[in-house]
């Protein structure tokens, strides 16, 4: 009787590990599929273009960046949700480029890892105008001053 609570209990074990394993790799193979899914995603977004981040709202534990470029003459806004530990305001009025969809072009993202540093004429194409503000310089001349933004 013995015996036979021994090769019972020697069993049920083999059943857990065997049953731990399979759950490890249901969950390995799941993440992989997620992530292979979504570079499948990415690369089906064929347009490519010059986006301007603007700012970045923080709402509780997350941190969404808000960004827009164009596609033809129509102005498109989107905000990404990024995990990005660094100082903010390093990514405020930069160009970065973003893929969208061809045929719907809510459908992109914007790619971080990299700033452009376009020229004027490469804005232009990509729909940015230059735009003239003033700023009242109180301290020094009390005059306005003129600048250049591209918007």
């Amino acid at each position: 009787m013995i015996k036979e609570d021994v090769r019972i209990t020697h069993k049920t074990n083999w059943v857990k590990v065997i049953i731990f394993f399979v759950l490890v790799g249901l969950f390995i193979f799941s993440l992989y599929y997620n992530n292979n899914e979504y570079e499948n995603y990415r690369k089906s977004l064929k347009g490519e273009t010059i986006a301007l981040a603007t700012r970045i709202k923080s709402s509780g534990k997350g941190r969404s960046l808000k960004y827009y470029f164009y596609s033809g003459k129509k102005v498109i806004s989107a905000i990404s949700i990024h995990d990005y530990y660094g100082d903010e305001s390093e990514l405020i009025n930069k160009f970065y480029k973003v893929k969208y969809n061809l045929k719907d072009p809510e459908e992109n993202y914007i790619i971080l890892e990299k700033e452009l540093n376009p020229d004027s004429i490469t804005l232009v194409k990509a729909g940015f105008t230059k735009t003239k503000y003033y700023i009242y310089d109180v301290a020094v001349s009390s005059k306005y001053i003129e600048k250049l933004k591209w918007k």
